[in-house]
């Protein structure tokens, strides 16, 4: 058997450690920490405390706690219930487990009593049935076909086949036509001259297609696989294909 408040005492000593030094360091009040130099062991709080406050000091002088503890437990000492607040701040071992308990559950109830305070408030004027209690427009949430600024959805682009890009097919369909076609305008590239027969059909690829037609109404164009609109009259017309689509000109 050994001291144990000797032992604490002259470990503290030895490493030139004030109480409210150690205090500081510990949180451990310095009339506790003179209770386990003396052995007063009616001062502490509880039974919990000191083996927690005898852990906490022997760990800090770099002391064996379990020795310290043990000592303390083959003596059979029970200190009298918790007189007040052992700590001098916040404690290295902690508030006892029934504190840490009843501060969750105050805590818990605080947070449901302002979930329900905010579900009131946002649900103040709805009609009941007719809507939910919480309108998407009391969370700052619109809805994108009321939204003035909403931006419709763009078109889909149509897909064109790679091998039918920048392609323009010429069809004599109902009659025999004069044609002539060129590259870019009316000054370009000559590519095609002629009179197509009823029948005829011939194909042509450019970025952009000038082409003059004598008899439209007798001639469909198909632009990049899809056939464009027919063109009424007899008299001669010049039109221009370009990015798969027909400008007319005259």
């Amino acid at each position: 058997m050994f001291e144990i408040g000797n032992t604490l005492r002259e470990a503290r000593v030895r490493r030139s450690l004030t109480l409210q030094q150690v205090e500081e360091d510990t949180k451990i009040r310095v009339k506790y920490l003179q209770a386990m130099e003396h052995e007063e062991w009616e001062v502490m709080p509880g039974a919990t405390y000191v083996k927690g406050f005898l852990r906490t000091y022997a760990t800090y002088l770099a002391l064996d706690p379990d020795v310290i503890i043990d000592e303390y437990r083959s003596r059979g000492v029970e200190p009298p219930a918790e007189l007040d607040e052992p700590f001098g701040g916040s404690s290295v071992i902690g508030k006892p487990r029934s504190h840490r308990g009843r501060n969750t559950i105050v805590f818990v109830a605080v947070i449901c009593l302002l979930v329900l305070g905010v579900i009131y408030v946002l649900g103040m004027g709805s009609d009941g049935d007719a809507e939910p209690p919480t309108k998407p427009d009391a969370l700052g949430i619109t809805s994108p076909s009321a939204s003035p600024s909403a931006s419709p959805s763009p078109k889909a682009t149509p897909t064109v086949k790679p091998g039918l890009r920048d392609v323009v097919n010429i069809a004599a369909v109902d009659g025999d036509c004069w044609v002539q076609i060129r590259r870019d305008d009316e000054n370009g590239a000559v590519l095609f001259s002629g009179t197509l027969k009823k029948g005829d059909r011939k194909s042509f690829k450019g970025d952009v297609l000038w082409v003059r037609m004598g008899n439209p109404s007798v001639v469909r164009l198909t632009i990049e696989g899809s056939k464009a609109k027919a063109i009424e009259g007899v008299d001669p017309v010049d039109v221009i294909v370009k990015n798969g689509k027909l400008e007319r000109q005259g």
